[in-house]
């Protein structure tokens, strides 16, 4: 261990210290940045997809099984809402059945 005595000497190896240490911040910061500009351009891209696969569907006068056919497949993003939309459609269709104990008598007509 190395004994310093003058006070400036002692902050300039704290501040080396420092350094060394930033320098994974400054890395983590920077891969950050990138995973992010990643994320929106994954982003814009899957909407671009969606928007150009409807258009063939819609405009193009093809159906999604004819696409899927020859290869192209329903996006994911366009995927993912149907279900949605598939499952919000199905619970406001059908009525809740109140729940039954177990012990309650049932009703035989």
């Amino acid at each position: 261990m190395v004994k310093f005595t003058d006070p400036q000497q002692t902050e300039e190896a704290a501040q080396r210290l420092l350094n060394d240490r930033m320098d994974y911040v400054r890395a983590a910061i920077t891969a950050r940045g990138v995973l992010d500009e990643a994320r929106e351009a994954l982003k814009e891209a899957e909407k671009n997809d969606t928007a150009a696969f409807q258009a063939a569907v819609t405009t193009g006068g093809w159906t999604a099984e004819e696409l899927r056919k020859i290869g192209l497949t329903t996006p994911e993003k366009l995927q993912r809402v149907q279900r949605r939309r598939k499952t919000t459609r199905g619970t406001q269709s059908s009525p809740i059945e109140p729940a039954r104990e177990e012990n309650s008598p049932q009703v035989v007509q």
